[in-house]
């Protein structure tokens, strides 16, 4: 009999691809709070994460082997405008999730970020203490602390930004964009002031399984490709893996909505995560982002030609 897998939060772009990769593995059920979702062979049902009785009540009813806490709020500057929503989606939501997921012996699992670190130019490790310059990496390292600190039963999953596209997304994330401005010609502006890893959500998704399947518990892993680049030399590369012209890239220096320079006193950050224990337990190596974004082009082309 298949394990069952809740994901709280399927609607949500790291949450609908986790649910389509999953379904083939587990039964998967899904939630949503405003926007209703349907991805064949997963059946979800509305639900209000502030709601801490609906939620202890939902997970009850339909006791999971596993929940994965995919809500949140991820965008840097809506953070950053809206502190007090983004660390109720981000850390109060985790708590009640957590705790109801405890207290029916599943098995709790907290999607957090790179963004936890303070943006110096080293590579973190799982052990270096979080110290975020940003209100998103307050939230989600607030719930990290919550969750090694409380639940019996978890696992952390700390990763680099993710990419892909969407379940019937209604905003394009980063990669869409990119995919949008490749076709129709359109000038696009890429930061060159952030260093982070970029990962392909689907290879989060196999790692994520893998996990599961070895049963561990009460552990860190940090999830990235194995380098690091900038958004305006990803989406350099991405043009050459996708043979698109890349004369539209804008180099951009944006404001980074950090609340304070990084320790260089300057305004360049660095969010690089050490994968070195994640390879050795699951014993794999880490693609670089040009072996990642390869491994999309195929699938896409293979999507397109089905």
């Amino acid at each position: 009999m298949k394990k069952t897998v809740l994901i709280v939060g399927a609607s949500s772009f790291v949450g609908s691809n986790l649910a389509l990769y999953l379904k083939d593995h587990f039964r998967v059920v899904g939630t949503y709070h405003k926007t209703p979702v349907e991805i064949p062979g997963v059946t979800c049902y509305p639900c209000d994460v502030f709601k801490k009785d609906y939620v202890s009540s939902l997970i009850g009813v339909l006791k999971p082997d596993y929940t994965i806490y995919a809500v949140g709020m991820s965008s840097l500057t809506e953070c950053k405008l809206n502190p007090k929503q983004a660390d109720a989606l981000n850390a109060v939501g985790t708590v009640n999730v957590c705790s109801a997921s405890e207290r029916y012996g599943a098995k709790f699992i907290l999607i957090s970020s790179c963004f936890v670190m303070g943006g110096e130019n080293i590579l973190y490790k799982e052990s270096d203490t979080p110290f975020p310059n940003t209100v998103f990496g307050t939230t989600l390292s607030s719930s990290e602390y919550y969750v090694q600190r409380s639940c019996l039963n978890y696992l952390v999953l700390r990763c680099s930004p993710l990419y892909g596209r969407s379940y019937g997304p209604k905003h394009p994330n980063w990669f869409e964009v990119l995919q949008t401005g490749f076709i129709k010609g359109q000038s696009i502006a890429a930061d060159d002031n952030v260093v982070t890893g970029f990962l392909d959500v689907l290879v989060l998704a196999r790692i994520l399984k893998s996990l599961l399947d070895s049963g561990v518990t009460n552990r860190l892993f940090q999830i990235s490709s194995s380098d690091f680049m900038t958004r305006f030399e990803f989406a350099k590369l991405m043009a050459k893996i996708f043979r698109k012209d890349d004369n539209f890239i804008q180099k951009s220096n944006s404001a980074f909505p950090a609340d304070a320079l990084s320790s260089t006193g300057s305004n360049q950050y660095s969010y690089k995560l050490d994968t070195q224990n994640t390879e050795d337990f699951l014993g794999l190596k880490m693609p670089t982002i040009e072996d990642s974004l390869a491994l999309t082009q195929k699938r896409l082309l293979k999507e397109n030609l089905t």
